[in-house]
């Protein structure tokens, strides 16, 4: 148990996996999934402070007996937030950090980082700056520097989650090559499963902490039994006439030194309507929120905003935007609530037993949805948000659904970015595909477009099972 949680993160969990083994973990935010990665790679209690019962052993040996750098030859973590395992400056750098301080024969160091690089498709960008990279490169690269480990049981929280389509699907193909080359022993976490169907895993699915059923997973059938997949219904249309003006982008061209993101991009935001925004890691989603924000200036173009217009947005790093103690100053940051309020905020974002927590201190999930709750105490008339969906089981997305929609219907203008394609396909009213070129219009004619081009991951087909 955590010192600030009033109940365990993980309670009687017991299980056995076998060596060449590929186990996913799934099941509500906050039920345990990270907790449980970290506590087998041996981070728990030693470098995250808990009250720990029962034991943990790999290869007859306990992990918490074991001697940390001994364990990491045997045992790697992909962390759920690329940013808490990033250590180096440049990304060649980054992947070489594990083998080099193995004291490994330069030969061999090139040879693994090379290999990862290429695995993990970012061999291009092995001389960038880290601080650079987009949040699906980072997480591509946290991958890789533990590839280089090589260690014989990968564990992997939420690999894939800042991934675009197209990676997340290499990123599995890689693990499944892996797994049949080399017998990885694979423990994944992940809300993402339909990919994962390949590797023909064993489910186990966690609530509050505890594992409540077990099966093995080869089919979307065997998803759809267990309730973790179900198409998301259209949702209602955009009001017919909504008041105030929009915002538009005139002829915008914008670039990181040399290399352009988008040129001549010209688009219309109305009110009470959801801009969907897909695309490539690197494609410059993120890029188009910070200049609708106003934190970027167009290179050429510009970007006209009604006068007097409330911005509000939720940055794809929750913890880039969190600055109180407890979560319930940071809920109040924007004014005091009262307590039947705060009560009620908390409740719907199911936050409501952490209100004297560390924001910092919340799962990934948990800190998007404080973020998206403090966000919305603004009522913004453009809301930008960043990956909000990471991290959150259906529920939870479904309550986002929810006060997005709220907020649509009282006219605000919503630009979103996910790399949730099925249900970006039931919720917007325009997307906006950004790669080697922008393809904007309805969401039908814009993955109809993307069929043509052969762009499959990004089509909802891909994920509902209908795909390649």
């Amino acid at each position: 148990m955590f010192p600030d949680r009033d109940r365990p993160a993980l309670a009687e969990v017991s299980e056995r996996i076998g060596a060449g083994e590929v186990v996913v973990v799934t099941g509500p935010s906050g039920c345990g999934k990270s907790t449980l990665c970290r506590t087998l790679a041996g981070f728990v209690p030693s470098l995250l402070r808990a009250r720990v019962t029962g034991e943990v052993q790999i290869e007859g040996e306990s992990v918490f007996a074991s001697d940390a750098a001994r364990l990491a030859l045997r045992v790697g973590l992909v962390q759920q937030d690329p940013d808490a395992q990033i250590c180096t400056m440049r990304v060649r750098q980054e992947v070489a950090f594990g083998p080099e301080n193995l004291c490994l024969p330069a030969a061999e160091v090139n040879r693994r980082v090379d290999a990862a690089l290429a695995a993990t498709g970012i061999a291009h960008l092995e001389d960038r700056d880290t601080t650079t990279l987009s949040g699906g490169e980072k997480q591509r690269l946290a991958i890789a520097s533990i590839l280089t480990m090589a260690p014989r049981i990968l564990l992997l929280d939420e690999p894939t989650a800042n991934l675009d389509p197209a990676g997340a699907k290499a990123i599995f193909d890689t693990l499944a090559q892996l797994q049949a080359r080399k017998q990885l022993t694979l423990l994944i976490a992940e809300h993402r499963l339909a990919p994962l169907l390949p590797l023909e895993p064993r489910l186990l699915v966690l609530a509050e902490g505890r594992i409540v059923t077990r099966r093995a997973a080869r089919r979307h059938e065997d998803l759809v039994a267990l309730g973790l997949r179900a198409a998301w219904p259209r949702c209602p249309d955009r009001p017919s006439n909504p008041s105030g003006g929009g915002v538009e982008i005139h002829g915008i061209s914008f670039g990181y030194g040399t290399v352009p993101l988008f040129e001549n991009l010209s688009l219309s935001i109305r009110p009470g309507e959801i801009l969907g925004v897909i695309g490539p890691n690197g494609g410059g989603k993120t890029t188009l929120l910070r200049l609708l924000a106003g934190l970027e200036t167009p290179n050429t173009g510009r970007i006209d905003r009604p006068r007097g217009l409330r911005g509000g947005m939720v940055f794809q790093h929750p913890h880039q935007q969190i600055f109180e103690r407890t979560v319930r100053h940071e809920l109040e940051i924007e004014g005091p609530l009262g307590a039947r309020d705060r009560t009620a905020l908390l409740a719907a974002a199911r936050l409501d037993r952490l209100e004297d927590a560390a924001p910092l201190s919340l799962s990934l999930g948990e800190q998007r949805r404080l973020t998206v709750v403090t966000t919305l105490r603004t009522r913004p008339g453009l809301l930008l948000l960043d990956e909000p969906f990471i991290g959150q089981d259906r529920r939870n997305a479904a309550w986002m659904i929810g006060r997005l929609l709220e907020a649509r219907a009282a006219g605000a203008m919503i630009v979103l970015v996910s790399h949730d394609i099925p249900l970006l396909a039931s919720l917007c009213d325009q997307l906006l595909y950004l790669g080697n070129e922008a393809i904007a219009g309805s969401p039908q004619d814009v993955f109809g477009r993307l069929a043509e081009l052969g762009h499959d991951a990004f089509t909802p087909g891909y994920w509902d099972g209908d795909g390649p």
